[in-house]
């Protein structure tokens, strides 16, 4: 199936570099303070001639705002502010005004149930923007179901997807997607033949692990459980795994983790005397990310990632958001941000089309959605009920994303 994608490469820097030159007078704003829990709103303001009239439309946000991973919730905020205020900016959701109710879901995944038990039980909600955490996200989707609300998740496991709840949604690609671009890419283009698969054990990157090693079995690369090294997501030491994978007969490390463990990952390998040269280091989305790069440092340097987004993306909407990104916020986005700000324009997308704020309407307006331009990618409906449409390949340099390629695995 993977050899029917169609592989493009898409140089973004002249759209923007125009897109940036554009922007540069609207000035840099400073990044907001992160809203309390307990479903507190905080909203984008309205100019004063944007017309907006009647009750603000509220949308429900999960996002780990305190805690361990407060970090990502900042970008969560960060891209929710942009999206909010531009929606309001441009004549709001049928005119009327956008503001957001937070859950904050902290660092676990009971707490993260707790927030989105306390959205979906507010009847005045119109729309969910659940977990940046595939797992968490699973776990509130009965319930979901039982409340029938229009719920992105905003993590990219099939496991989602596999569920079936035709009030969940999807707007990054999902692991099937992911294993088969990373899997294409290490074979095809770096040679390797013999990886050692490094994964988190949680259901998110299990179900992540299972897809890449289907996709070398496609390319004709066999695995066996001397190629799998699995650990558990509080996992802080990884110097014997390396120990052993330095031991073995192995071309090349895919490793598949969060962003947080990410960035331990990529700093012991540095210190357990893996050498990129000798050995590629290919990661998942979350090695090409500002929060793990900037936790790693230099050790982040050399290592491949299969992306959902990397800043300016590889669409001139894509370029746009970071352009406003990096006016309004001073510094660059990362992938929670720009998740939640499409899910955001979805939803307004979904309400235009429907010509109705009720929840089912919206729900199903979601399915005639057609080449929409998203900053991740041009957004479609598919059945899978996941409207992304295409993956970045990046490598880290001196501590930066940089782009080298693109996959298009299915037409918007």
């Amino acid at each position: 199936m993977y050899k029917r994608f169609r592989h493009i490469t898409v140089s973004m820097l002249v759209i923007l570099a125009l897109v940036l030159s554009a922007c540069a007078d609207g000035g840099g704003g400073t990044a907001p303070e992160q809203p309390a829990g307990g479903g507190d709103t905080a909203s984008g303001t309205a100019p004063p001639d944007a017309g907006l009239e009647g009750e603000p439309i509220l949308i429900g946000a999960i996002a780990p705002i305190t805690g361990a991973n407060s970090l990502v919730g900042q970008y969560i905020v960060n891209g929710t502010t942009l999206a909010v205020e531009e929606i309001n900016a441009t004549g709001g959701i049928l005119g009327r005004p956008v503001e957001i109710v937070w859950g904050d879901e902290v660092d676990s995944l009971q707490t993260s149930v707790n927030a989105a038990t306390m959205l979906l039980a507010n009847d005045n909600l119109t729309a969910i923007v659940g977990s940046l955490y595939s797992q968490f996200a699973i776990a509130a989707m009965p319930q979901v179901l039982e409340t029938e609300i229009p719920f992105f998740v905003s993590g990219s496991s099939s496991g989602v997807s596999n569920e079936g709840n035709p009030w969940v949604w999807q707007v990054r690609p999902i692991d099937t997607f992911q294993g088969l671009a990373l899997a294409d890419f290490a074979v095809n283009t770096l040679g390797v033949q013999n990886p050692a698969i490094m994964h988190s054990t949680i259901s998110t990157f299990a179900s992540l692990a299972d897809q890449v090693v289907d996709a070398f079995e496609g390319q004709g690369v066999t695995i066996t459980n001397s190629n799998m090294f699995g650990f558990p997501e509080e996992e802080t030491n990884y110097a014997p795994y390396f120990a052993q994978i330095l031991d073995g007969d192995f071309d090349a490390i895919i490793a598949l983790a969060n962003q947080m463990p990410a960035a331990l990952i990529m700093q012991q390998a540095e210190i357990s005397g893996v050498d990129p040269n000798a050995i590629h280091t290919i990661g998942s989305t979350s090695f090409g990310s500002n929060v793990a790069i900037t936790n790693a440092g230099p050790a982040s340097n050399y290592w491949y990632s299969i992306v959902d987004w990397v800043p300016g993306g590889t669409t001139e909407a894509g370029a746009r958001f970071e352009a406003a990104y990096q006016a309004r916020f001073g510094e660059p986005s990362d992938l929670p941000s720009v998740t939640f700000y499409d899910a955001l324009m979805l939803i307004r997308e979904a309400a235009e089309i429907a010509g109705s704020l009720e929840r089912a309407a919206i729900n199903e307006a979601l399915r005639e959605i057609r080449s929409f331009p998203g900053a991740i990618s041009t957004f479609s409906y598919f059945p899978d009920q996941v409207f992304a449409t295409s993956l970045g390949i990046t490598r880290n340099m001196n501590e930066e994303i940089t782009m080298i390629g693109s996959v298009q695995f299915r037409e918007p």
